[in-house]
C-alpha cells in the first residue's frame, strides 16, 4: 500500500503547486455555519456537513499542517443535542448531549490502516504517505538552521494537502485520516445541533469549540455541484484543451469515445483538480490556457485528424459522492498543418520594368490550393499580395508591375484548403528605384522667447526613405536656404534666430530623401510667428494748451503698426503713483492723423504733472513718455439750473444725452459732456455749443456700465458745478 501511495504521491506532489485550501470548492461551499463556543483562536478549521435523510455525514479540515499533525493524534469529540423526540422518549435520562464518538476520532495507525483496507487503495495509500511516510527533506548541516525551518515547514504543508486531496477523492482516506464520522442514528426531516471539539491539550494548541445546526433532509443536487458544459480549445495541430466551468466539486474524472460512445477510455487515473493560474501556468501553457484555466478546469488530450470523438466527465465532490456525467457534443480536430514550404528559386528582373519569378516544392500536399506571391519593401514584411491565388500546379509567375512597386522583396505563399499557409524565404527584386518619395506631412513648430525654434513633421510611410533636409526664408516671396547640412534621419530640427527684427514670420519646409536619393516635393510651407521683443514706437507729445479750466494735449501716432492702445496718466506733485485717466484704442483713431486729449482736473495749489505710454500686441511698453507739467488754481463756481437725462436707443448700442441749463450771458460759453466706464476715471469725451441740448454716444462697449455729467464753461475762467451723474448699462 505503502509503495502504491508514493506512486499516487508523486502525482500529487506535481500538481502541489496548484492547488491548496484554495482548491477546495466543494468544500468551502459546503461549509455550514458555525457557532463558536470559545475565544478567537489564532488556529481555525473548516467544517462541513451534508444530510441524507437517514444519516448526516460530518468533515472537518485544520488549516493549519502543525495542527492537523497534532490533531490526528489526540483526535476529535463529536456531541449531538437531543431532539424533543430523543428527551420524551427517554424523561429519566436528563443528560442533553449525546456524544457519538466514545472513543475520539483520531487517524489510524499505519497498522490499522494496512489491516483495513486494501494495499491497491491508491487514496489510503497517499494518506498513509502523507502521515506515516519517511521524510523526503534531509537537511544538511551547511544549509543553516533558518534553511532547515522552512524545509521542514513547506514538506508538512505539502503532506497536509496530499491528506486533503486523499480526503477529497475518497472516504475511506477521510475516514482513515480521522477526518470524518457519519451519524445513522437520526430521523429524517428533524433539525439536529452538532458539537465538535479538537482534543489537543489547551497548553500545546487553542482550539475553537464550534456548534452548527443542520436539518436532515435528502442531498439534493443543484447546477452548482454538477458537472458544466464541455467545451474544446485545439491548441496545435495535434492536441486539444478539453474544459468545463469551475463548480462545487472537487476532482474530476475524463473519458473518451472513438466509436460514437459506444466503447469509452479513461484519460486520467488520478482526478484532475481546480486550480487558480499563476505567473508559471502562464509561461507553460501560454495566455489562451492561462485564461481559460482562471474560471475552467481542463486537460490535454491528443487526437488524430478527420475523425469525431465525444467526452463525458463525472466528478466526486467533498464528501465523496459523485455527480452524473456530463456528455459532451461530437468534436473534430481542424486540420492546421500548413503545406509543405515553397522554395523560391530566383528573382530576375528586366529592363527594370517586370520580374520573373520561379519555384519549386519538394512535395506538393493533395489539400494544396494554391500560391500567393507577396511584396514587401523590408525583408521582415509586412507582406502585401502582389498576385491572385494561382493554381496549384503554377511555378512560375511574371510581376508586370514591378518598376510601380520600386526596389523591395517577394515571397511566395503556399495554401491549402483548411486555409493554413507556409511560405518561403524573401528575395529581393533589383529594380533600381526612381520613384521619389511623398512630401513630408503634419509640419508644425513653434519660436520661444529665447529666439530656439523646434519643428517636428511626420515620419514618412515609405521604407526607403533615410532622411530628411530642412530649408527655410524670411519671407515667403524669398528663395529658401537648406538649413541642414546633410540629410537628418530625425522627425524633429531645432533652429535659432535672432529676435531684434521686424520680421513676424519666420517660414520652413521639409524634403524627404531615399535611399537612390530620390527627393520628394517640398512639405507644405509652415509660417511660425515671431515673438515681438521690439517695444512700440513712442506717441510723440505735438503740442498742449491750457485754459483756467483745461489742459489739451495732441500727440502723433506711433509709428509701430501693432499698438494696442495710449494709456494717459497724471498725478500731483505730491504724488508717487501715476493714475490711469484715460485709454484711447487705435480704432478710435484717423490712420496717421494727431489726436489729442482735453483734461478738466480739480483746482489745486499742487502743480499736475502728465505723461503717454504706448502698448503692443505682445504686452510691450514704450515707456512713459512727453512728461509735461500744469498747474490749476481753479475757476469761480457759479450755480445755475442744470440738468441731465440718459437712456438707451432700441438697440441699446448708443447712449442717448438729453440735457438743459438756465444761464444767459452775452459773452461766449460752452460745455463739456464728461463720460465714465466702468472703475476708469472720468474724462471729457464732448463738448457742446450754445443753444445745444442733446448728444449720442454710440461709441460703447457691450456689458460695460457708463456715466456722464455735464459741466457749463462760461468764460473769464467761471465755470458752472457739475451735474448730477446719470448712468447706461449697454448690453
Amino acid at each position: 500500500m505503502i509503495k502504491d501511495g508514493i506512486k499516487l504521491f508523486s502525482i500529487y506532489l506535481f500538481l502541489g503547486f496548484v492547488f491548496f485550501f484554495s482548491a477546495l470548492p466543494s468544500a468551502m461551499a459546503q461549509e455550514v455555519e458555525e457557532e463558536e463556543d470559545s475565544p478567537q483562536s489564532l488556529y481555525q478549521y473548516t467544517v462541513m456537513a451534508r444530510s441524507y435523510g437517514d444519516s448526516i455525514v460530518l468533515r472537518w479540515l485544520p488549516q493549519d499542517a502543525g495542527v492537523w499533525r497534532v490533531a490526528s493524534h489526540y483526535g476529535w469529540r463529536i456531541s449531538r443535542l437531543k431532539t424533543d423526540a430523543e428527551m420524551d422518549a427517554n424523561p429519566s435520562d436528563t443528560t442533553l448531549d449525546i456524544v457519538l464518538t466514545p472513543n475520539p476520532v483520531k487517524a489510524l495507525t499505519l497498522d490499522e490502516m494496512m489491516a483495513k483496507y486494501d494495499s491497491t487503495h491508491f487514496y489510503v495509500g497517499v494518506a498513509a504517505q502523507a502521515l506515516y511516510g519517511e521524510s523526503y527533506y534531509n537537511p544538511q548541516e551547511a544549509e543553516g538552521f533558518e534553511n532547515y525551518v522552512f524545509r521542514k515547514d513547506q514538506e508538512q504543508t505539502q503532506r497536509q494537502m496530499m491528506a486533503y486531496l486523499a480526503a477529497e477523492g475518497h472516504v475511506d482516506a477521510a475516514d482513515a485520516l480521522g477526518l470524518r464520522i457519519v451519524d445513522k442514528s437520526v430521523k429524517k426531516g428533524e433539525i439536529y445541533t452538532y458539537t465538535i471539539e479538537c482534543l489537543v491539550p489547551p497548553e500545546i494548541v487553542q482550539m475553537p469549540v464550534k456548534s452548527f445546526d443542520i436539518e436532515n433532509v435528502p442531498f439534493t443536487r443543484t447546477d452548482e455541484d454538477m458537472v458544466q458544459e464541455i467545451h474544446f480549445y485545439q491548441n496545435s495541430p495535434y492536441t486539444v484543451f478539453v474544459y468545463w466551468a469551475k463548480s462545487k466539486l472537487s476532482g474530476y474524472y475524463v473519458e473518451r469515445s472513438d466509436d460514437n460512445g459506444k466503447t469509452w477510455k479513461a484519460l486520467n487515473e488520478a482526478p484532475i483538480f481546480p486550480y487558480t493560474p499563476d505567473a508559471g501556468t502562464y509561461e507553460v501553457f501560454g495566455q489562451t490556457i492561462g485564461e481559460i484555466l482562471e474560471y475552467h478546469v481542463g486537460t490535454f488530450d491528443s487526437l488524430e485528424l478527420h475523425k469525431k470523438y465525444l467526452y463525458r466527465v463525472k466528478a466526486f465532490d467533498a464528501f465523496g459522492d459523485y455527480a452524473p456525467y456530463q456528455k459532451s457534443e461530437s468534436f473534430e480536430m481542424q486540420d492546421l498543418i500548413p503545406p509543405c514550404v515553397p522554395v523560391l528559386d530566383f528573382v530576375i528582373p528586366e529592363d527594370n520594368k517586370i520580374c520573373y519569378l520561379e519555384w519549386y516544392m519538394d512535395y506538393q500536399d493533395e489539400d494544396l490550393k494554391g500560391f500567393v506571391v507577396t511584396f514587401s519593401d523590408d525583408p521582415a514584411g509586412p507582406w502585401t499580395e502582389a498576385s491572385d491565388l494561382l493554381p496549384p500546379k503554377t511555378r512560375k509567375w511574371t510581376d508586370k508591375n514591378a518598376h510601380d512597386r520600386g526596389r523591395g522583396y517577394y515571397r511566395v505563399f503556399a495554401v491549402d484548403n483548411n486555409h493554413n499557409v507556409s511560405y518561403s524565404l524573401s528575395q529581393i527584386n533589383n529594380i533600381e528605384d526612381d520613384v521619389d518619395p511623398s512630401a513630408p506631412k503634419n509640419l508644425g513648430g513653434v519660436v520661444d522667447t529665447a529666439g530656439v525654434v523646434f519643428l517636428q513633421w511626420d515620419k514618412n510611410p515609405e521604407k526607403d526613405v533615410i532622411g530628411y533636409r530642412v530649408y527655410f526664408a524670411n519671407q515667403l516671396d524669398h528663395d529658401f536656404i537648406q538649413k541642414t547640412s546633410q540629410c537628418r534621419d530625425d522627425l524633429f530640427f531645432w533652429d535659432t534666430l535672432s529676435l531684434h527684427t521686424l520680421t513676424k514670420y519666420i517660414y520652413y519646409y521639409v524634403v524627404a530623401e531615399d535611399y537612390s536619393h530620390n527627393m520628394s516635393k517640398p512639405s507644405d510651407t509652415l509660417a511660425i510667428p515671431v515673438p515681438d521683443i521690439v517695444p512700440p514706437g513712442v506717441a510723440l507729445l505735438q503740442d498742449y494748451t491750457q485754459t483756467d479750466e483745461s489742459v489739451t494735449f495732441t500727440w502723433l501716432q506711433s509709428v509701430s503698426d501693432d499698438v494696442v492702445a495710449y494709456v494717459v496718466y497724471r498725478k500731483k506733485d505730491n504724488e508717487k503713483q501715476w493714475k490711469a485717466i484715460r485709454v484711447i484704442y487705435p480704432e478710435e483713431l484717423e490712420p496717421g492723423a494727431s489726436f489729442y486729449l482735453t483734461d478738466y482736473p480739480e483746482p489745486s495749489a499742487v502743480n499736475y504733472n502728465y505723461c503717454i505710454e504706448v502698448f503692443d500686441n505682445s504686452r510691450l511698453s514704450s515707456g512713459k513718455t512727453g512728461q509735461t507739467t500744469v498747474r490749476f488754481r481753479g475757476a469761480s463756481v457759479i450755480e445755475i439750473p442744470l440738468t441731465l437725462k440718459a437712456s438707451l436707443n432700441k438697440d441699446k448700442k448708443c447712449a442717448i444725452l438729453n440735457f438743459t441749463y438756465d444761464y444767459h450771458s452775452k459773452n461766449d460759453y460752452y460745455g463739456v459732456i464728461f463720460k465714465k466706464e466702468g472703475d476708469n476715471p472720468p474724462y471729457a469725451c464732448a463738448s457742446f455749443k450754445r443753444g445745444e441740448t442733446s448728444y449720442t454716444d454710440c461709441n460703447l462697449k457691450p456689458g460695460v456700465e457708463v456715466s456722464y455729467y455735464v459741466q457749463m464753461f462760461l468764460g473769464k475762467g467761471k465755470r458752472s458745478q457739475p451735474s448730477a451723474t446719470v448712468s447706461v448699462s449697454p448690453k
